[in-house]
């Protein structure tokens, strides 16, 4: 598919992430992965976060599971190296343990963890949090999953995660337009104009929540794109009253200005940066 048209104005793309189904380790981790897992249960170490329950307390003696491991009993845990061998804390994953995305559009990068669900299939905030990004341009939405290493030596930040996959998404720079059916024509012909309609409109690009399948691993995500428009005008110099002159160089006028539609006078530096450009040109 050929990249959306340039957008025809300035405007903010908003991202939503939602869920992630099917992600794996990538073979040359998931030894060294189940190795540190079982080291970790069989030492009551590693694994442990702050506010996480202690081998010792009431409340892990009750649980019946393996000591130090904070296994709810009732869920099952693999042993084989699978993304979801990590230790559980009743029952639910930390957010530590859970992949986080790394969200990249025109060199801007946003870093999103996961808030629930498994390793395998974690869940995002969703609709509840949105990631806004200026757009001057036309550009993709990279979009690359990792998992926090636990193997990974002290200090070395982010650098030495696992990547489980990668995605881009195409979003549409320009917002939706209702389908207007012409009452003429009969049943058949409105269905067959609205499948035409919708197919080209996604040609623009993705508007909305979609899964899209992740490359250099396995499993989709579904991400949500949406692209408003800036609507605000450009400011001329018929926004203003020109009120008196407040300095002079040799580039031009710097003026006290007061915007027509509000009886203040002004005082902005972009009033007076805008005037001064005039005065150079004329």
């Amino acid at each position: 598919m050929s990249p959306p048209p340039a957008p025809s104005k300035p405007g903010i793309l908003i991202v939503t992430l939602h869920e992630g189904r099917g992600f794996s380790l990538p073979p040359q981790y998931q030894q060294a992965f189940s190795s540190y897992t079982q080291n970790s249960l069989s030492s009551g170490s590693g694994f442990s976060v702050s506010g996480s329950v202690r081998p010792n307390s009431s409340s892990s003696r009750n649980q019946g599971s393996t000591a130090g491991s904070y296994i709810n009993a009732g869920r099952p845990q693999s042993t084989s190296g699978g993304i979801n061998a990590v230790p559980t804390i009743h029952g639910r994953y930390s957010a530590k343990y859970l992949p986080y995305v790394l969200l990249d559009f025109d060199k801007l990068q946003v870093f999103v963890d996961a808030v629930s669900g498994t390793p395998e299939n974690p869940l995002w905030a969703g609709e509840n949090t949105s990631y806004k990004f200026d757009v001057s341009r036309t550009t993709e939405l990279s979009v690359q999953l990792y998992l926090r290493n636990p193997n990974a030596r002290q200090g070395v930040g982010r650098s030495e995660d696992i990547f489980l996959g990668a995605c881009r998404v195409n979003p549409r720079f320009e917002e939706s337009r209702p389908y207007v059916e012409d009452p003429k024509t009969s049943k058949r012909d409105r269905e067959k104009a609205a499948l035409a309609f919708a197919q080209q409109e996604r040609q623009l690009g993705q508007i909305g929540a979609e899964w899209i399948e992740m490359g250099f691993g396995t499993g989709s995500i579904k991400i949500g794109v949406e692209f408003v428009e800036n609507r605000q005008r450009t400011l001329t110099i018929e926004d203003f009253e020109l009120l008196k002159v407040v300095g002079k160089g040799s580039f031009g006028k710097v003026m006290q200005v007061m915007s027509v539609s509000n009886s203040r006078p002004s005082h902005s530096a972009l009033g007076m940066i805008l005037l001064t450009r005039l005065s150079q040109e004329t």
